[in-house]
């Protein structure tokens, strides 16, 4: 059964991993309109295409190789398998991961006097 630390660094390792894809959507969306500007340019283009083409061709080959790694470890992530939640983990620890005790006081009081009555203050 996996615990309150398994729970929450899967729950960061999964959140960085959907900004990273969002991100590299956006990457690779400029690349593909970038291309197609390129394309449009007839002056630039020579028998078979001109530098700039091959180099965004490149990067976006670049891009979806790593849309590729992410989706596998999207996966791991969801399996427990991957070494991103491992590295959340040991940064949660290194912070030093919130205990039970810690989360007992502090808050909202259950009948809605707040911290007044927490410390016998007056209402």
């Amino acid at each position: 059964m996996a615990t309150e630390l398994d729970r929450i660094a899967k729950k960061q390792a999964k959140q960085k991993i959907d900004k990273a894809q969002k991100k590299l959507n956006i990457k690779q969306h400029n690349i593909k309109a970038a291309i197609k500007a390129d394309k449009a340019d007839p002056e630039e283009q020579g028998l078979f295409g001109s530098k700039r083409h091959f180099k965004l061709a490149k990067k976006l080959k670049q891009a979806e190789k790593s849309e590729k790694f992410l989706d596998t470890q999207d996966e791991k992530v969801g399996q427990g398998k991957s070494y991103i939640t491992d590295v959340e983990k040991n940064k949660l620890i290194e912070k030093g991961f919130p205990s039970k005790a810690k989360f007992a006081g502090g808050g909202t009081a259950l009948r809605g006097l707040g911290r007044a009555f927490m410390k016998g203050g007056k209402v």
